[in-house]
Order: C-alpha cells, then sequence, then structure tokens
C-alpha cells in the first residue's frame, strides 16, 4: 500500500478496498475469463499507473465500481449517513458508502466502498442488502 494511498484513505474516512476488491477479482475470475483479463488489463492501466498520483484513490473506487458494475449489473448508489440511498452518475464520490445494487432481484448488492466508521443505518443497510465482507 503506498503512502499516497494510505492517505487518501485517511482523509476520506474509508476502509481499505484493495481486499474488497481483490475479493470481487476473484469471484470475477471464476466467471469470465474473458471479463477478468479485461478487468487485470483494466487495473494495469488505470491503477498500477497512479500508485504515486494524488488521484490514486479516485482510480482504485473507479476500477472497484466498474469490477462491481460487471458482477452484478445494476444501478451505483450511494447511501448517506440515514441510509438514504441517491444514484451516482458520473465519478464515483469519495468518503461515501456506495454499494452496487443489482438488476437481477436475486441478487445481493456489493459493497464498493465503506466508511472507517459507518453510522448504524449505513452498517444495517450493508448488513441487510449486501454480500459478506
Amino acid at each position: 500500500m503506498s503512502e499516497r494511498y494510505e492517505t487518501a484513505l485517511a482523509e476520506h474516512g474509508l476502509e481499505d478496498v484493495q481486499p474488497r476488491y481483490r475479493r470481487l477479482l476473484l469471484e470475477l475470475k471464476a466467471r469470465d475469463a474473458a471479463l477478468y483479463a479485461q478487468a487485470v488489463k483494466r487495473y494495469k492501466v488505470e491503477v498500477e499507473t497512479k500508485q504515486e498520483d494524488p488521484t490514486i484513490l479516485d482510480a482504485w473506487v473507479g476500477y472497484g465500481a466498474w469490477l462491481a458494475s460487471h458482477l452484478a449489473p445494476g444501478q451505483l448508489v450511494s447511501i448517506d449517513e440515514n441510509g438514504r440511498s441517491r444514484p451516482v452518475s458520473g465519478a464515483p464520490p469519495l468518503g461515501s458508502f456506495l454499494m452496487q445494487v443489482p438488476s437481477e432481484s436475486r441478487q445481493r448488492a456489493l459493497v464498493v466502498t465503506l466508511p472507517n466508521e459507518p453510522s448504524d443505518a449505513q452498517r444495517e443497510t450493508a448488513s441487510l442488502l449486501c454480500e459478506p465482507a
């Protein structure tokens, strides 16, 4: 973990996303080899090249949102402290609880980012709707 990445996580109050994204990547690998290869290429181009860049966290969160959207096609939403969701359009906001809500109702949502100290409502939303971390 680079110092710049650690600093960005602390500034935005987010937990480390790398372990979560590794699990998503492994799930993608098990489901679709071609899409996995695309995800690895995307990582090398969009994340690996930004390790010392001030936008490293943006790169990681964008990559995680892409992974989640391919595992659970649907809508990326931001969950506020009261548990209310709002659709995300454009670049995912940093420092928010982001969740990919699948269109398929039998599929569980995927956490993209989670605050270090989520509110009770955010914690309950993740517990109720999302895959275990």
